[in-house]
């Protein structure tokens, strides 16, 4: 049985150096956090990301003892939703630690960015969208898990943990993190089929064109993953405008070398600033530790 953990969390977001407003938005609890990268326009855009992190804050979802308690608001469902259910009953149970019941947690997650999806709608009727990723720490029977969910092209990371011998988030080479989203965008989609290197995505006109997204009044369905949460964890989530400036490899290096997550926030933020700052540049960093261990960072 896994102890409890909470999430210790710090945050940076800024403008960048050639918009005139930032239409990024966050929000970090002790369970759960966010980043949402508004579109359409300065005064939608920011609406549409500020709704989306204002719904997910006020959830009680992010704040019961016992998630199964809250009410699911049920979306459209999926066209075959017997499919769609045995599809993710299958893909969680592909790992031996993740408990059964974690399908509801999914479907309560699912509920919540519905929520965020028609209040975005309503506020401002189709002109305007945002991305979002989160994760959520939540226990199940006893097991700690990472609930990981997103939509559009804003990313969730985590520094790999340790080899043997090495320093957290060393691997051959150094520090190395991995990219456990996969973006909704047109240049994602040419690089599964095999049509685009990930290196000709990099540079591809294109790459800022993304296929899912809250609020638009078209595709938003999340993606979502469960994973086990072990104390020592260390997330990072952002918009692209800091993905677009900076490298994995810088990323990793700062996330493995900079012990505080509000430093090691403020240190990737002022990097992608140097760079460029050529969008808004939004990260957070979380780490899993255990209640009282350290005060919050945020």
């Amino acid at each position: 049985m896994s102890a409890p953990l909470v999430i210790r969390a710090g945050a940076s977001t800024d403008r960048g150096l050639r918009r005139e407003s930032n239409e990024d938005a966050l929000v970090v609890t002790a369970a759960m956090c966010a980043v949402a990268d508004g579109m359409g326009g300065h005064e939608a855009g920011e609406v549409a990301s500020a709704l989306c992190v204002r719904t997910l804050g006020a959830s009680p979802l992010f704040q019961l003892e016992d998630f199964r308690s809250f009410e699911v608001l049920e979306p459209e469902p999926p066209r075959d939703i017997a499919r769609f259910r045995a599809v993710v009953e299958r893909e969680l149970r592909l790992d031996p630690e993740i408990p059964d019941d974690a399908i509801e947690a999914v479907r309560r997650v699912r509920s919540v960015l519905w929520q965020a999806d028609q209040h975005i709608q309503h506020a401002v009727e189709g002109r305007a969208g945002t991305t979002v990723t989160g994760v959520w720490l939540l226990r199940i029977d006893g097991r700690m898990l990472w609930v990981v969910f997103n939509t559009g092209d804003s990313r969730t990371y985590r520094l790999v943990s340790p080899q043997p011998g090495g320093r957290a988030g060393e691997g051959e080479g150094g520090p190395r993190i991995e990219q456990l989203t996969v973006d909704h965008s047109e240049v994602q989609y040419l690089v599964s089929i095999g049509q685009l290197t990930a290196s000709q995505a990099l540079v591809h006109p294109r790459r800022n064109v993304i296929t899912r997204a809250l609020g638009t009044g078209q595709v938003w369905e999340p993606d979502v993953w469960v994973l086990p949460a072990r104390h020592g964890d260390r997330l990072m989530l952002c918009s692209d405008g800091l993905t677009n400036e900076l490298s994995p490899a810088h990323m990793a290096r700062v996330l493995a070398s900079v012990p505080h997550p509000k430093e090691a926030a403020d240190v990737l933020l002022q990097a992608a600033l140097r760079t460029g700052g050529r969008d808004n540049v939004t990260v957070i960093v979380a780490d899993a530790v255990r209640p009282g261990e350290y005060a919050p960072g945020f």
